[in-house]
C-alpha cells in the first residue's frame, strides 16, 4: 500500500509502528550528528587561525548539542516504548515537531517509506505527548477546527462562516459537533483550509486545539500551531479525501476530557 491511497481511514491495513518511528527517529538524530560534526571540522584551520582556542570553543558546543540530541531521542523513544511519560519528555516534543519530522520524511521518501505512514505515527506520537504534559484548560481556551468536507457535500447552508446555521439534518456530524460544543462550552470552527484555520487561532488565541484533518494536514498543522498542544484526530474518508468525510464523535469526546479541566464540562 502506498501513499496514493484514499480509501476509509478506518480500513486502514497498517498501524504505524513504534519500531519504524523510533528507527527513523535514530536515523535522524545521526545524521544531525554528521551534520554538527562537518560544522565544526570544515572551519577548524581557519579558526585556528584567529585563535587556537576557537575550534575547541566550537567542538564543546556542537558536542553538547549533540548529546542533547541523542538524550531527547532516548527520551522520546522509551516514552513511546512504555507508554507513558518518562523523564518529562513532553519538554522534548519541540524536537520533534521542529527537527526531526521534516528530516524523517525526507529519509522516509529515500527509504521509499510510505509519507502517510510516517505521519501518522506522527499524529500518534505527537498526541501522546501532549496528553504527557498533563495540562488542564477551561472549555472556553479550547477550540476544535474541523474540515469543511465534514459537511454533507450538497448542503446549501454555508457553516464555515457561522457553524450555528445548521439546521441538525443529521446528514453529516455538524449537529452532534454543535452538540458537543455546547455542551462543554467549547468554541467550534469549520475551516476550509490551513490559511484559515491559522486566522482563527490568531483570532481566537486558545490555550489548546482539537483538530480533525487528513494525515499530511494534520502534521503540518501541528508543525505550524506549536507550542500550542494539539490534539489531532485523523478523519475518516469513506470516499477518499476532501470528500464526504467524517469524523468519530467518541474520539473526540475523549480528546475533549483529555484537555479539559475537571469540573468544567
Amino acid at each position: 500500500m502506498d501513499d496514493t491511497w484514499e480509501g476509509s481511514s478506518e480500513s486502514i491495513s497498517y498501524k504505524p509502528g513504534k519500531g519504524v518511528f523510533i528507527t527513523l527517529m535514530g536515523i535522524s538524530a545521526l545524521g544531525v550528528i554528521l551534520a554538527g560534526f562537518l560544522f565544526w571540522y570544515i572551519p577548524t584551520v581557519g579558526l585556528k587561525n584567529i585563535n587556537p582556542t576557537l575550534p575547541y570553543i566550537l567542538g564543546v558546543l556542537v558536542l553538547v548539542l549533540c548529546i542533547f540530541v541523542l538524550g531527547g531521542v532516548f527520551v522520546i523513544s522509551l516514552a513511546i516504548i512504555r507508554g507513558r511519560d518518562v523523564f518529562h519528555s513532553s519538554r522534548f516534543r519541540w524536537l520533534l515537531v521542529r527537527l526531526f519530522l521534516p528530516i524523517m520524511v525526507m529519509i522516509g521518501g529515500i527509504l521509499r517509506i510510505p509519507r502517510i505512514k510516517i505521519e501518522r505515527a506522527f499524529i500518534e506520537i505527537n498526541n501522546q505527548m501532549v496528553r504527557f504534559m498533563g495540562k488542564r484548560y477551561r472549555p472556553e481556551r479550547i477550540l476544535i477546527l474541523m474540515p469543511h468536507c465534514i459537511q454533507f457535500e450538497d448542503c446549501k447552508i454555508k457553516v464555515t462562516k457561522d457553524v450555528r446555521n445548521c439546521v441538525g439534518c443529521g446528514k453529516c456530524e455538524i449537529a452532534d459537533l454543535i452538540s458537543i460544543s455546547d455542551q462543554y462550552g467549547i468554541n467550534l470552527f469549520v475551516s476550509t483550509g490551513g490559511t484559515i484555520a491559522r486566522r482563527k487561532l490568531y483570532e481566537y488565541r486558545p490555550d489548546a486545539v482539537i483538530a480533525v484533518a487528513c494525515e499530511r494536514d494534520l502534521t503540518s498543522g501541528v508543525q505550524d500551531a506549536y507550542p500550542l498542544p494539539v490534539l489531532a484526530i485523523v478523519n475518516k474518508r469513506p470516499r477518499g479525501y476532501c470528500v464526504g468525510t467524517g469524523v468519530d464523535i467518541n474520539a473526540v469526546k475523549k480528546a475533549i476530557d483529555d484537555l479539559v479541566a475537571q469540573g468544567s464540562a
